[in-house]
């Protein structure tokens, strides 16, 4: 059984008084504003909900939810806990749309950030309950508008029980039965172990979440859960595969194993080690394959009961779950005709979109939600999708770029020519020049500096460069890569990076990059091995980009077999490469088309 602690309404001491200036409230049919005959209902002005529900009086409550799984083979049902705020008046009729956020970081979990030390009990938390929902800026956003806002706790963490499988289907099934039981499906448990019912739900459910939070609303959305009518998923996972993989290559660190064990709740970790033993097993590091394992956890293969409109967001430095997991979601949600909106970051991992503009985008979030959960008709969908953010400008500083769609809609793709090598490097235009064939060989001492300066020179790696650029250059969308070649033996890697650099300036940036294992050349699930000597040509895609090259800067593009461990792990089987220059280009987005671009 589980157990639960009843509503309670929040102390003053843990809230900021809100107070509201008088207003004239109009109600639209359907709503009624706070207060008025009958049981009360959400008041809208101008399409939008309004603030006139109490923050200090919400009540605060946990439940643990039953799952209908046991995956830590105990013979117990699984449950999940959620935390939940809600106006009160929920209590006397009203029914309230929910904001849900799925995480694995709660207690116990060993955050890197804080030396891999152990997170602790929220503050003022009792046994079995967190009231770190209170310290949640959504809820002073939302639940005086008469939403209820809930944080869930994936199993295997915190005081969940059960084991996480890392975004896989039990994760998935989890966010479903607590989605389910806001429609008002499935057991819930309050903590004295009474039976717990959501009465006060609309039923009508969104997600918000960051990172592996915002994985599970994308893999939640991907397998129809119950209600869920919107997710707003910043940064997030949307193939584990490719977040760990990539095309037949191991990317490092990336291990869906070691992030379960970091996660994992105080009694979990030694409960879940066998668990975790068979998620090492699934992952297949020693290949870099795809198999079922990755499948179930790739949630843009198949859309068919993908509904919900999803707002994103991405960051161009994101080196944590680069751009190959947005560009990926967002191809197949406009393949599929799902409303979309998309914010550019400028920043890493840590970019938020109310770092840039905060109340845009508190407003943004609070239509979207109003518009599919609550089903006004403000017009958020029939806006422009994409707000872009500008590059290196000074905080609050850079004004949005509103545009239709991403790519810009502007940008086409150009093709680029690596012509000959010689001295250390080979010119990189618009036309062909290369007449002979390049022999790269291994090294791996000079290895790892081959991305990262433009020093090294032949026979290690291909390094094509454009003359400055006579002005800024912009690159929107997902390049690509055609390489002819010849390896010397059975297995290789190949490994591409579209860099820029100034000239006298030391180091390298990276705008985008792509890598294959030759043998998965004509399927990530099935590796062929190569045939020594034998010509083979092969196309592949590099991660996405929104940059911009300041005029005087050059444009490279990198090619070499192994990447000695800077991105994935070494092949021991990888030897020399001959490439064929005359077949090996780079086709790049650049807004504007060929006209645009003065390298």
């Amino acid at each position: 059984m589980a157990w639960k602690t009843r509503g309670r309404p929040l102390r003053a001491s843990h809230v900021k008084a809100m107070s509201l200036a008088a207003t004239l409230i109009l109600v639209l049919p359907g709503h009624s504003a706070a207060g008025a005959a009958g049981p009360p209902t959400l008041s809208i002005v101008d399409n939008e909900t309004q603030p006139v529900f109490s923050y200090a009086d919400a009540i605060v409550e946990s439940v643990s939810v039953e799952t209908g799984q046991d995956t830590d083979g105990d013979g117990v049902v699984d449950h999940v806990y959620v935390d939940v705020m809600r106006p009160r008046e929920g209590e006397q009729g009203l029914k309230s749309p929910v904001l849900l956020t799925a995480t694995p970081y709660n207690e116990g979990f060993e955050d890197p950030d804080n030396e891999g030390i152990p997170r602790g009990q929220a503050f003022g938390a009792g046994p079995g309950f967190s009231t770190r929902i209170q310290g949640d800026p959504k809820t002073d956003l939302f639940v005086p508008r008469g939403y209820a806002v809930a944080q869930m706790q994936v199993q295997g963490t915190g005081r969940s029980t059960g084991c996480t499988d890392v975004g896989g289907p039990h994760d998935i099934a989890a966010v479903a039965a607590v989605t389910a039981w806001f429609t008002g499906s499935g057991k819930a448990f309050h903590l004295d172990g009474s039976p717990a019912t959501a009465e006060w739900s609309t039923g009508s459910i969104g997600m918000y979440g960051h990172s592996y939070d915002g994985a599970l609303q994308v893999g939640a959305a991907s397998a129809g859960a119950p209600g869920l009518k919107a997710i707003v998923p910043t940064a997030p996972v949307t193939d584990w595969y490719s977040w760990s993989r990539s095309n037949g290559l191991t990317a490092t660190p990336h291990r869906t194993s070691e992030l379960a064990d970091m996660v994992a709740g105080p009694d979990a970790r030694q409960v879940c080690a066998g668990h975790v033993d068979s998620l090492v097993t699934g992952e297949d590091a020693d290949t870099g394959d795809r198999n079922a394992f990755w499948d179930g956890r790739d949630y843009v293969h198949d859309m068919n009961r993908f509904t919900s409109p999803v707002l994103s967001t991405w960051a161009r430095d994101d080196n944590t779950v680069d751009s190959v997991q947005f560009a990926g979601l967002w191809k197949a949600l406009g393949d599929n005709g799902i409303p979309r909106k998309l914010w550019v970051l400028d920043g890493d991992h840590g970019a938020r979109p109310d770092g840039w503009r905060y109340q845009d985008w508190k407003r943004t979030l609070r239509r979207w939600m109003d518009r599919w959960l609550v089903g006004l008709d403000n017009g958020v969908d029939r806006e422009p999708a994409v707000d872009t953010q500008g590059e290196n400008a000074p905080e609050g500083e850079s004004p949005a770029e509103v545009t239709p769609s991403w790519p810009h809609p502007a940008s086409l793709p150009v093709r680029l020519y690596a012509g000959d090598m010689a001295g250390g490097s080979a010119p990189l235009t618009t036309e062909p020049s290369a007449t002979a064939d390049f022999p790269m060989v291994r090294d791996t001492k000079v290895g790892p500096l081959l991305k990262t300066q433009p020093a090294p020179g032949p026979p290690y790696r291909i390094f094509a460069v454009t003359p400055p650029a006579a002005a800024d250059t912009r690159f929107s969308g997902t390049p690509a890569i055609t390489a002819t070649v010849r390896p010397h033996t059975r297995s290789t890697p190949l490994s591409a990076y579209l860099v820029s650099y100034t000239d006298g300036v030391k180091g390298i940036k990276v705008l985008s990059h792509g890598f294959v294992d030759l043998k998965n050349r004509n399927s990530s699930y099935r590796p062929e091995p190569l045939v020594p000597g034998e010509t083979v040509t092969i196309s592949w895609e590099m991660s996405a980009l929104d940059r911009t090259v300041p005029a005087g800067q050059r444009v490279a593009l990198i090619l070499l077999g192994d990447n000695y461990n800077s991105d994935t792990t070494p092949d021991p089987d990888a030897d020399a490469i001959d490439f064929d220059l005359t077949r090996t280009t780079i086709t790049v987005p650049v807004v504007g088309g060929r006209a645009a671009i003065t390298l």
